[in-house]
């Protein structure tokens, strides 16, 4: 894939489907912090009252028509945070990384953290060539921290 071809478009209600289909995929919900597989309703509520948000920033990433994953950073106490995935069949390709960095670049702001499962090497591998770094280590959970 070029990478000119890929690029993040604002996720919309009207991809309330793909983003909840994506969401329950098995692998994702296997490391995600909540593990329970998101009921529809829950899911569409959730999305309505996030896009409304305006510290809160969706994207899906995509190559032509086919979404390869999702990116959302959201403003929490004075902090952004950064959540992804990549589509199982795009998985291990090195696309997460460029999705993470066109969304940086894309929000434009100093301090981003992240969170991962210190088991999850895909994802640590993902946010470390992302331009984060470990910050500190809760139990099974890794801090990221990407300081532009």
């Amino acid at each position: 894939m070029i990478k000119k071809s890929l690029y993040l478009i604002k996720i919309k209600i009207s991809d309330s489907d793909l983003v909840l289909k994506l969401s329950n995929e098995k692998k994702v919900r296997k490391w995600s912090l909540n593990q329970k597989k998101i009921k529809p309703s829950d899911h569409l509520r959730w999305l309505k009252s996030k896009l409304r948000n305006k510290n809160f920033y969706f994207w899906k990433f995509i190559n032509t028509s086919k979404c390869l994953g999702l990116v959302r950073i959201e403003k929490k106490n004075r902090k952004y945070f950064l959540s992804y995935l990549i589509s199982k069949e795009y998985r291990g390709k090195g696309l997460g990384a460029i999705m993470i960095v066109k969304a940086l670049n894309k929000l434009n702001k100093k301090i981003i953290y992240a969170k991962s499962f210190s088991k999850n090497y895909s994802s640590n591998k993902t946010l470390i060539n992302s331009g984060f770094k470990i910050f500190n280590k809760k139990q099974n959970i890794n801090l990221y921290v990407y300081k532009k």
